[in-house]
């Protein structure tokens, strides 16, 4: 087995550890414990997903020690064998990979010393045995210069990995003081970093955005994020514009719906005409098939932009099992004969900690399993439910139809341009969204505004398998059907 410092990157591109700001709160209290010049260490559990080019691991537990299973009669770590054992045993009887995150005393960076590679070199190996296949994770935290820092490596597959990034849900960009980079095209954001900051446009340089959804809602927020400079977006979407989106969605034309162009694709064209330097990555698919989660694992924030339950409800199985976080944004109209009585815009943040879809009540399972279905099984369904329910009663058990959500564009422009500006608050360190789901009446006489809490059900899955990543996939909400065509990147 190589060494821990013999550092490969052969196969990996990339390793990022993701944490709630939870238990990374809770982590960091234990391991600082005895700060600011002794060490402390806990073993901790892991889920993971690898995508083919990252490794993305999510911090899913923390395997505490008792009383005795550190030696605190020294200043560095020593983990005794009871410990160890405890933790290898239990990991005999879960899915998650094992590793260990230990302290460096302040304003020591979090390097690995001589001591750390004996550590890591003996774990890799030890836990192998009880947890085969599986990543070991070595993590370093320190405070240098009044920030929390930090390190680690990782050994999977036979090869040593750095980890890249460290993000966490509350604080999805960091760049370190001693690694900052110096980009020549601030200039073409200078308002915006009059107003935050020249590190708030660095880190939105940095960051990585996903926007599930590329209609109108997703193509507003899509032009927003390319504006304000972000360095990376990925955009999901299965569908083709027809003319009736033309009214919507940003950066198409006329040409587009008659040659029926990808709505990803239309989104990569006008981000290039907009900002050159950002990469963005388009792909026609949906969640959650596999590709689409392979691309939004590695995104600091997801939008989510559609008006689809299922789109919804996996998007909800991205924050809790992989811990990204996510604003999802939807629009209606309401109204009857000409009359609009409503323009309602809803905003929701999701943190892996907040309540799943499901537990908020936003998922009508008829209406998941209705939109799963094939164009001819849904018509097939619809006929058979007419012929058992000739009255047309609402209350159909066999079938429940589905009226049009209708919308504008100006509507939706103004949604996707919130959701992305709390999204540029997010990533920069700013500000944050201020409510957990929020809704507002353009057409009310006070322009209303609603901000309400919910509470999770501490019976539903998002509370058993936060940061499981695929290994809580048994407990995944929704998957694709067999008839989808195939996603791919274009």
């Amino acid at each position: 087995m190589a060494r821990p410092f013999e550092l490969s990157g052969t196969q990996i591109g990339s390793v990022v550890v993701r944490m709630s700001s939870s238990e990374r709160d809770d982590l960091l209290r234990l391991v600082f414990s005895r700060y600011p010049k002794e060490e402390w260490a806990t073993f901790v559990r892991f889920g993971w997903r690898d995508t083919g080019s990252t490794l993305v691991l999510t911090l899913a537990g923390i395997d505490a020690p008792q009383p005795g299973e550190l030696d605190d009669r020294v200043d560095h770590v020593a983990i005794l064998e009871p410990y160890t054992l405890r933790v290898a045993l239990d990991a005999e009887t879960h899915p998650l990979a094992v590793g260990v995150v230990h302290s460096h005393p302040e304003g020591y960076p979090p390097v690995p010393s001589l001591i750390d590679d004996d550590m890591d070199t003996y774990f890799a190996d030890y836990f192998a045995g009880f947890a085969p296949g599986r990543p070991y994770v070595s993590l370093i935290v320190s405070e240098v210069d009044d920030q929390v820092v930090f390190g680690g490596r990782v050994f999977y597959g036979g090869y040593w990995y750095p980890i890249a990034r460290f993000p966490s849900d509350r604080e999805p960009v960091h760049i370190q003081h001693e690694d900052r980079p110096d980009y020549p095209d601030l200039e073409t954001v200078a308002r915006l970093a009059a107003a935050f900051g020249d590190d708030a446009a660095r880190r939105l340089r940095e960051a990585t955005v996903g926007v599930v959804g590329a209609g109108g809602t997703g193509s507003a927020a899509i032009e927003v994020l390319a504006r304000a400079g972000v360095g990376r977006l990925i955009i999901v979407d299965p569908d083709h514009l027809e003319p009736s989106n033309l009214e919507r969605v940003h950066g198409s034309c006329a040409d587009d719906g008659e040659a029926r162009l990808s709505k990803s694709e239309i989104a990569r064209r006008h981000v290039s005409a907009i900002n050159r330097r950002c990469e963005v990555v388009a792909v026609t698919g949906a969640l959650p098939q596999a590709l689409a989660v392979d691309k939004l694992v590695e995104a600091d924030v997801v939008l989510g932009c559609t008006d689809q339950q299922h789109s919804r409800l996996a998007l909800s199985d991205l924050v809790v099992r992989y811990l990204v976080p996510a604003i999802d944004c939807g629009v209606a109209l309401e109204g009857s004969e000409g009359v609009v009585r409503g323009q309602i815009i809803q905003l929701l943040r999701w943190l892996p900690t907040d309540p799943c879809a499901i537990c908020r009540g936003l998922i009508n399972p008829r209406r998941v399993s209705q939109e799963l279905m094939s164009e001819q099984e849904r018509e097939s369904r619809r006929l058979a439910a007419q012929a058992a329910n000739p009255d047309g009663r609402p209350d159909n058990a066999y079938w429940e139809a589905v009226p049009q959500l209708n919308t504008v564009g100006y509507l939706t422009t103004t949604a996707g341009a919130l959701a992305a500006g709390y999204a540029i608050g997010w990533i920069t360190g700013r500000f944050e969204p201020p409510f957990e789901r929020l809704q507002m009446n353009l057409a009310a006489r006070e322009f209303e505004v609603i901000a309400w809490q919910e509470e999770a059900n501490d019976g539903c899955a998002c509370r058993r398998v936060r940061g499981w990543g695929d290994q809580g996939s048994a407990e995944a909400w929704v998957s694709p059907p067999e008839h989808w065509p195939a996603a791919v990147v274009l």
